[in-house]
């Protein structure tokens, strides 16, 4: 599972919007959505943010993934 599937997946369990993550997270729609996306990794401190808006462990993304090195 990627990066992006991961921080879908969490959203949806949650019922938030893109636009609701990116203001929990202080982070644009945009760029929630080119995450999603898996167009780029975000900075270690970034998945800091997005794992605490989706109300996950602090380390929850800070592994690796079956298809990319995450961190």
């Amino acid at each position: 599972m990627t990066l992006g599937n991961k921080i879908i997946n969490h959203r949806e369990e949650l019922k938030l919007t893109q636009q609701e993550l990116a203001q929990r997270s202080r982070l644009s729609q945009g760029y929630i959505s080119r995450v999603e996306k898996d167009l780029f990794v975000p900075k270690a401190t970034t998945l800091l943010a997005l794992a605490l808006s989706l109300e996950l462990p602090y380390n929850a993304f800070l592994e690796y993934s079956d298809e990319k090195k995450v961190v």
